[in-house]
C-alpha cells in the first residue's frame, strides 16, 4: 500500500519517465535527418505518443503488488535484505493506488500537450458547393450557401486567436468531391478537421444538431444519411480497402469524438439560451467518407436544420450565422484548451 504523498510522487514519477521516453524517441527520430530544421510529422509523434502510453500503461498495471519496501536505514547503509514473504490479497484501504489513479492522470489533461503534440493546421470543410448544393429549405436557402458562409466566418474567428494555420477545403462556391477535400486535408498536414453541414428532416419539421465522428453504426436512419453525404465521393473499392486498414488508430477514434463532444456541447447549450425548441442529438458514429480518409481528429457538424421554417428565417441573417461560427470555434478551443487551467478560469469569466 502506499500512502496519498507517496502516490502522487509515483505518478510524478512515471509521468517523468515516460516524458523522457517520448523526448528519447524523438531525438533517435530527428537524428535520421540531416537537416537542422525537419519537422517530425504529427502522426510520427502520435505513433511515439500511443507506444508511450501503452508503456505507462503497463507500468501503471504492474505495481500494485503489496510488497515490502526497503527500509530507509538498509537503504543508507548500502545494504538491500532480500526476503521471500507470501503474497497476500490486498486489503481494501482508500490509500491504494489503483489502475483508476493512472486513468485519472492520463485524463487530466490532453495528451497532445502532455507529449508536446500542438496543433497548428486546423482544415475546415464547408459541406457541398457547386453542383452540389446539399439540401435545400422551402424558402430557396441552400445548404451549400449556409455551411461556406460560417465556414469563413469561423476562419477568420480563429486566425484572430493568432495561434492557429487555418486552411478551407473550398472558399467559393465550387463543386469539391469527398476524395479530393481528403487530398487536402493530407496535403496541408491539418491537425483537425472539421466539416460543416445542415440537416434535414422533411416528417419532422424540428430544429435540432448533432454532430459525428468516424465510426460504424448500427441506426438505419444515420446510415442512410451517411450514405446520402458519401455519393460521388469517387472512391474506389480497392481504396476503401487500404483506407480501413488504417482505422485501427485507437487515438484518431478517442481524438475526434472527444473533439465531437465538445463541439456539440457548445453549440447545443448556446443555441438554446436563444431558441427553446432545439433538440439536442448528441454525438454519433457514422462512417462518412470525409471522416473516414484524415488520419486526425475529424468531426462533421450538423449545425442547424434547414426543414425548420423558423430556422430557415434564422439562417438569413449575419448574425445569427456567426453565432454559429462562434459557437463552433468554442468547441474547438475547448477541446485543445482542455486542462489549461488559466484557459479554463478565463472561460468561467466569460473572458475567453
Amino acid at each position: 500500500m502506499l500512502p496519498i504523498n507517496s502516490k502522487r510522487r509515483e505518478l510524478k514519477a512515471r509521468e517523468a519517465i515516460l516524458r523522457g521516453v517520448y523526448e528519447d524517441n524523438l531525438k533517435i527520430i530527428g537524428g535520421q535527418s540531416a537537416a537542422p530544421d525537419w519537422r517530425i510529422p504529427l502522426f510520427v509523434k502520435k505513433m511515439i505518443l500511443f507506444y508511450s502510453v501503452l508503456l505507462l500503461t503497463i507500468l501503471g498495471q504492474g505495481s500494485y503488488l503489496d510488497l515490502p519496501l526497503f527500509p530507509e536505514r538498509q537503504m543508507a547503509a548500502g545494504i538491500i535484505t532480500q526476503e521471500q514473504q507470501p503474497l497476500s490479497p490486498p486489503e481494501a484501504d482508500e490509500n491504494q493506488i489503483t489502475s483508476s489513479d493512472y486513468q485519472e492522470f492520463l485524463g487530466s489533461a490532453p495528451l497532445s500537450r502532455m507529449f508536446g503534440l500542438g496543433v497548428k493546421t486546423i482544415m475546415i470543410d464547408a459541406g457541398h458547393g457547386g453542383d452540389d448544393p446539399g439540401t435545400a429549405g422551402k424558402m430557396g436557402t441552400k445548404e451549400k450557401d449556409i455551411t461556406l458562409d460560417i465556414a469563413k466566418k469561423l476562419k477568420e474567428r480563429l486566425k484572430r486567436r493568432g495561434s492557429y494555420n487555418i486552411i478551407m477545403t473550398r472558399e467559393e462556391d465550387i463543386t469539391l468531391p469527398l476524395n479530393k477535400r481528403v487530398e487536402l486535408a493530407r496535403a496541408s498536414k491539418a491537425d483537425i478537421f472539421i466539416s460543416i453541414h445542415l440537416n434535414y428532416l422533411p416528417s419532422k419539421p424540428i430544429n435540432i444538431i448533432e454532430t459525428y465522428y468516424f465510426g460504424p453504426s448500427s441506426d438505419v436512419k444515420t446510415l442512410r444519411l451517411a450514405e446520402q453525404e458519401n455519393a460521388g465521393s469517387q472512391y474506389g473499392l480497392s481504396d476503401f480497402k487500404d483506407i480501413i486498414e488504417k482505422m485501427g488508430k485507437t487515438l484518431k477514434l478517442q481524438e475526434s469524438k472527444e473533439l465531437a463532444a465538445s463541439i456539440q456541447k457548445n453549440l447545443f447549450i448556446n443555441s438554446k439560451k436563444k431558441n427553446n425548441s432545439i433538440h439536442n442529438l448528441g454525438i454519433k458514429r457514422a462512417p462518412f467518407v470525409v471522416l473516414l480518409g484524415v488520419d486526425i481528429p475529424a468531426v462533421l457538424a450538423e449545425v442547424s436544420c434547414l426543414s425548420n421554417r423558423q430556422e430557415e428565417i434564422e439562417l438569413s441573417f449575419e448574425s445569427h450565422r456567426e453565432n454559429i461560427a462562434r459557437y463552433i470555434e468554442a468547441g474547438i478551443l475547448d477541446y485543445l484548451n482542455k486542462g489549461d487551467t488559466n484557459y479554463e478560469a478565463k472561460r468561467n469569466t466569460g473572458r475567453r
